[in-house]
C-alpha cells in the first residue's frame, strides 16, 4: 500500500518531534511506500529519510490560501495522491487545512477544545476563544477519523465532535534517548554548585512558564541559602522579570534541537513542567527515561500521564511550586521514590516503534474498510 504522510502544517512545538519520531521509525516498515510531506520547520528530517528505498521525502508548506481554508483543497496535495495512487492519508496533527480525497487518519492534541475545566481557559482573550471556534470546525470538516495520544481524551473527542471513528496512540520520547552516540553536546551548561530545575518547552501561554518569575522570587525571599537555577529553552525576550536580580537563576537557551535534549537532562536536577493543559507533552516520558523526578500540575490530565511519577502543585500557586522544588531538591528519598515510578509508568506508554506500527495499522484499516 502507498500512505501519505502529512506533516505540511506543523511548525512549532512538541508535534515537529513527534513527526521526527514517526518519519524516522518508517525506515523499518519497507512493506509499504511512504510519501512523507515535510514542513520546512522539518528540513533536517529530510536527510534522515531521503535515502530509504521506500520513502519518498517532499519538503512542503502548505499554504493560508482562500482555496484551501475555504474548500479544503490543496493542488500540489492533490496531485499527490493521484501521482502515487494514495490508499490513506496521516495528518500527524491537525487541524487540517486541506482535506484528502482518500481515508484520512488526523491526530488530534488541541487540549484547548476539550479540557473545560483547566484554569488556562479562564484567561483566554476573545480572539484566543474565537481561534478556538474555528480550529473545531477544521477539526470537523477535515476528517471523521482521529487519533489521539491520551486515552482520556479520546473518550471525550465524540463529545465534541459528534459521530467519529477514535484511536489511541500514546506519545513517547523521541528514539533518540536511546542512542547515546548521537546525542548533541552543544549545551554543556556552566558548573554549578546547587539544583539545576530544567524545563522543555516553547513559551505558549498554556505552558504557564509566566510562573517562574514568581517562583523565583518567593525562593530567594523565603529560601535565600537555596541555590538553584531555571534551565529554560526559550529567549529572554519571552521572560520579562519585575527584578533584573531575578534573571541570575535562568540560563535561557532558546530553541534547542531533540538530538540536544538528553544531554541537558543528565546536567539537571530536576524537571519541572508548569502547563496547565496538555493531551500528552513528551517531556514527561523523556525525564522518566533519563531518571529525573518531575514537578508538574495537580490537575487530571498530568496524573492520568505521570501517575506516581510526579510531585504535584497546585497549577497557579506559585508558592506550592516553589516549596515543591524545596521538598524534591532536600529529600533524597522522595526523588529517588519519583524516578523508580517513573520507570514503571513508561511502561504503560506506546515506545516509538510501537508508535508508528500502530499508526500504520490504522492507515492499513482504514484505507480497505
Amino acid at each position: 500500500m502507498v500512505f501519505l504522510i502529512n506533516c505540511s502544517n506543523l511548525k512549532a512545538g512538541g508535534g515537529l518531534q513527534v513527526a521526527d519520531s514517526i518519519c524516522c521509525m518508517l525506515k523499518e516498515i519497507p512493506q509499504h511506500q511512504f510519501v512523507v510531506i515535510l514542513s520546512s520547520a522539518l528540513k533536517n528530517v529530510y536527510l534522515k529519510i531521503s535515502n530509504t528505498e521506500h520513502i519518498i521525502p517532499i519538503t512542503y508548506d502548505i499554504k493560508n490560501s482562500l482555496y484551501t481554508l475555504l474548500l479544503g483543497r490543496d493542488s500540489f496535495l492533490d496531485n499527490l495522491v493521484i501521482r502515487y495512487k494514495v490508499n490513506s492519508v496521516l495528518t500527524v496533527f491537525g487541524p487540517s487545512k486541506w482535506i484528502p480525497k482518500c481515508p484520512h487518519l488526523c491526530g488530534f492534541a488541541r487540549a484547548q477544545l476539550i479540557l473545560k475545566d483547566s484554569p488556562y481557559l479562564q484567561h483566554c482573550t476573545l480572539k484566543e476563544k474565537l481561534s478556538f471556534i474555528i480550529w473545531k470546525w477544521a477539526f470537523k470538516r477535515s476528517s471523521k477519523i482521529f487519533y489521539t495520544e491520551n486515552d482520556s481524551i479520546s473518550k471525550k473527542i465524540p463529545e465534541h465532535f459528534g459521530k467519529v471513528k477514535v484511536y489511541t496512540v500514546t506519545n513517547y520520547y523521541n528514539q533518540v534517548f536511546d542512542h547515546p552516540e548521537i546525542w548533541g553536546h552543544k549545551y554543556s551548561l556552566p558548573k554549578f554548585n546547587g539544583t539545576t530545575i530544567l524545563c522543555i518547552s516553547t513559551f505558549s501561554k498554556h505552558k504557564n512558564l509566566q510562573i517562574i518569575p514568581l517562583i523565583i522570587k518567593y525562593l530567594r525571599e523565603n529560601h535565600p541559602n537555596f541555590s538553584f537555577r531555571f534551565v529554560l529553552t526559550i529567549n529572554k525576550d519571552n521572560m520579562p522579570v519585575p527584578d533584573e536580580r531575578l534573571y541570575q537563576h535562568i540560563l535561557f537557551l532558546g530553541k534547542i534541537d531533540i538530538a540536544e535534549c538528553p544531554y541537558l537532562y543528565e546536567q539537571s536536577d530536576i524537571m519541572f513542567m508548569p502547563t496547565l493543559m496538555e493531551c500528552f507533552t513528551a517531556t514527561y516520558p523523556e525525564a522518566m527515561r533519563m531518571e529525573k523526578p518531575i514537578i508538574t500540575t495537580d490537575l487530571d490530565f498530568a496524573h492520568g500521564l505521570c501517575g506516581n511519577a510526579a510531585y504535584y502543585f497546585e497549577s497557579t500557586n506559585y508558592r506550592d511550586a516553589a516549596e515543591a522544588i524545596i521538598k524534591v531538591s532536600s529529600n533524597k528519598e522522595l526523588s529517588q521514590r519519583l524516578i523508580e515510578f517513573g520507570k514503571m509508568q513508561l511502561k504503560k506508554f506506546d515506545n516509538y516503534n510501537q508508535r508508528a506500527e500502530k499508526l500504520v495499522s490504522i492507515l492499513e484499516e482504514i484505507a480497505i474498510s
